[in-house]
């Protein structure tokens, strides 16, 4: 059974959720206690199932259960081809392993000099999530395709970084030394706090979300008062329409990536696919263009590659993928 990971993710999936028939429990309780291993996988799946489930209530999956079978009956009532759609994508109670490598310490780019100051450059290439410290403590995770580049030194009035990317930082406090983090249309100044920013170039959107602390929020070539957020408050910037939304979120929502984890809830399925294409660095198509705004919920964990990612999606809803390359169709 050992050699079967996909299987027995299922009966785990389908145990923590309730939905496994009295054959299937007996089968995954032999399997538990054939090892060590087998025990200790079983529960880390069980601590995240727990963790996760308090973000959706049973009443939302519900509801996204009527939803994507309302949008099956619309599909298959038109005269054109049948398209098979899943009855409970991406539920929650499915713990789907769609794992990046987790980094270990530095991933450096390359050094560049400037006219006083050796400027070092850290990147996550795509596939990736890596973790760095810098010199006065604060620890960095950085997200697959996120750059980042700062003074080794942190010589000066400031502590200075400019970010391409997504990172989670837990500032060291320096009350006589702000730490400021650049980005191409914003900048956070703090003291010592804990945030997530997004900011990736060639997106519209620039995500703050505060988890502790607090932290300045202003924009690049802008004289407007910066926003000043509290914890568990998000600023998003859109950048088209030059306009600042806060509002009120869930934070582990937004930073579970640096756990390893891809937690979403109501997130269109468009942006559920640019995620998973920063991570595995492949292009994924959705034959079936009128889902791309279908609002789901659930959780994936970075733990398997993008081909055992997408055989257990097939495997779990009605959505089939096809591959040439780094080309991937679902339909």
């Amino acid at each position: 059974m050992q050699n079967e990971p996909s299987y027995m993710d299922t009966l785990i999936a389908k145990s923590l959720s309730g939905e496994a028939n009295p054959t299937e429990t007996d089968e995954l309780n032999r399997w538990i206690e054939e090892s060590p291993l087998n025990k200790r996988l079983f529960e880390e799946n069980k601590r995240i199932w727990q963790k996760s489930h308090s973000y959706f209530s049973g009443s939302e999956i519900s509801s996204d259960r009527e939803k994507v079978q309302t949008q099956i009956h619309r599909q298959t009532s038109k005269p054109a081809k049948a398209v098979e759609l899943p009855t409970w994508l991406f539920k929650v109670a499915a713990v789907l392993a769609l794992p990046v490598m987790l980094g270990i310490g530095w991933y450096l780019g390359s050094s560049r000099t400037g006219s006083e100051t050796q400027m070092c450059e850290v990147t996550a290439p795509k596939g990736q999530i890596s973790k760095c410290v810098l010199a006065d403590g604060t620890e960095i995770w950085l997200n697959a395709g996120t750059t980042i580049s700062y003074d080794p030194s942190l010589i000066g009035k400031t502590r200075e970084v400019q970010l391409d990317g997504e990172a989670y930082f837990k500032v060291t406090k320096n009350k006589y030394k702000p730490f400021i983090v650049n980005t191409a249309h914003s900048q956070i100044k703090v003291l010592g706090t804990i945030f997530n920013l997004k900011a990736y170039s060639g997106e519209d959107h620039v995500e703050t979300t505060l988890e502790e602390g607090s932290v300045e929020f202003s924009l690049v070539g802008n004289t407007a008062e910066p926003v000043l957020l509290k914890p568990g408050e998000q600023a998003v910037y859109n950048i088209s329409e030059k306009k600042i939304t806060i509002g009120i979120v869930e934070p582990y929502l937004h930073t579970a990536w640096k756990d390893g984890k891809f937690v979403f809830k109501d997130a269109e399925l468009q942006q559920i696919i640019l995620e998973l294409e920063k991570l595995y660095d492949v292009r994924i198509h959705l034959e079936n263009e009128s889902l791309k705004h279908e609002r789901f919920r659930g959780m994936f964990e970075y733990e398997q590659n993008i081909f055992s990612a997408l055989e257990t999606l097939e495997r779990l809803t009605n959505i089939k993928y096809r591959m040439n390359g780094r080309d991937i169709w679902l339909q």
